[in-house]
């Protein structure tokens, strides 16, 4: 490519000084030069913003910048703010990317003058003793708007739409509609539904080269969502899917009962969270998934909903409003969970980040 467009990369950084260092370096061996990079110090409390410091001594392209903690969305607005790339990426501070990944994103956002590049990434778990890879992509594959208005269900499905480091944004599109992170759980699907509200076409990748770390040798157990308020914000995430489609104005059959299919999924895991949460009484567990299985937007998302074998065993009693069936089920979820975490992981990603 000829006069090489400036990318500017973005990364929050929070507690994470085992791993901050690689991740800046992941960035700064890019074979795609032309970059300014942001690492926004969130008032981490550990060394953190010093290693980031460090580093930026050796490469200017490291801008570090520090402000009292207000979480991840807070940290990625104060860089967008004075972002000057003609594109914007995105990274977690504690995962990392392959030397070509920015330069592959870029090259096809060029070549094929894309509102937004996605690509596939792998997920690194650390199980049994053992580091386990499981990989999320797409075929190569470039739609114009209408056409991709009819399949944008299918990469919902597999999350390939709501994470924000597998993806490439052009700022001009980010600046003109004032688009921000929203300070809420989930703050990157928010923020990529609202910026696809505004794209014209949209590129998918079939490259796997951003590293998720879902969890660490030393810490063998999945993330466990025990926020008792999971199910309203889980509402919001879907609810914020719904408008999408509204902005885009469609909606056909295969479309509703695939985003149906996928909020009755994550209903399923707000009961198993909640069913596994150790802050709550019984009582406060009954009551809180009551107010789920009795909620107008569940009943009617399991209605509609198709799932595999082991979701529809899961959603029996759901669908019944059963509260003790669903924690009885729920509750065989967590043995495996705890005594078989292999299999745990591997139903769980087969289930949400499966090929289309």
């Amino acid at each position: 490519m000829e006069n090489k467009p400036l990318v500017s990369v973005i990364m929050p950084v929070y507690k994470v000084e085992e791993f901050v260092g690689k991740t800046i370096e992941s960035v700064l061996n890019q074979t795609y030069k032309n970059i300014e990079f942001y690492a926004v110090d969130d008032g981490s409390p550990d060394k953190s913003g010093e290693i980031c410091e460090e580093y930026a001594k050796k490469d200017e392209r490291l801008i570090v910048l520090h402000q009292t903690n207000a979480g991840a969305p807070a940290a990625r607005n104060s860089a967008i703010k004075l972002a000057k790339g003609k594109y914007l990426y995105f990274i977690d501070s504690d995962d990392f990317i392959d030397p070509e990944m920015i330069e592959t994103m870029v090259q096809y956002a060029e070549e094929n003058e894309l509102d937004l590049v996605v690509t596939g990434f792998k997920m690194e778990y650390f199980q049994s003793g053992k580091d386990i890879t499981y990989e999320t992509k797409s075929p190569h594959r470039i739609y114009e708007l209408e056409e991709f208005k009819k399949e944008a269900h299918l990469y919902l499905n597999n999350s390939l739409l709501s994470l924000p480091w597998n993806k490439l944004f052009k700022n001009e599109i980010i600046a003109s509609n004032n688009l921000t992170f929203p300070n809420t759980k989930w703050d990157d699907h928010h923020f990529n539904m609202d910026y696809l509200m505004h794209i014209k076409n949209i590129g998918f990748l079939e490259i796997t080269m951003y590293h998720w770390y879902r969890s660490r040798k030393g810490s063998e157990t999945m993330i466990n969502y025990s926020d008792p308020n999971m199910f309203k914000k889980r509402v919001e995430h879907f609810e914020h899917i719904v408008k999408l489609y509204q902005v885009w104005n469609y909606m056909d059959e295969m479309t509703r009962t695939s985003i149906n299919s996928y909020f009755a999924g994550r209903i399923i895991q707000c009961v198993q969270e909640l069913v596994d949460n150790r802050k709550l009484t019984k009582k406060e567990k009954k009551d809180r998934i009551k107010e789920i299985l009795n909620h107008p937007l569940v009943i009617e998302a399991f209605k509609d909903a198709k799932l595999s074998k082991k979701m529809k065993f899961l959603s029996k009693p759901i669908k019944k409003k059963s509260v003790h069936g669903s924690i009885r089920n729920m509750k065989m979820v967590n043995m495996v969970r705890k005594f078989f975490p292999k299999l745990f992981v591997k139903m769980k990603e087969n289930e949400v980040h499966g090929s289309k």
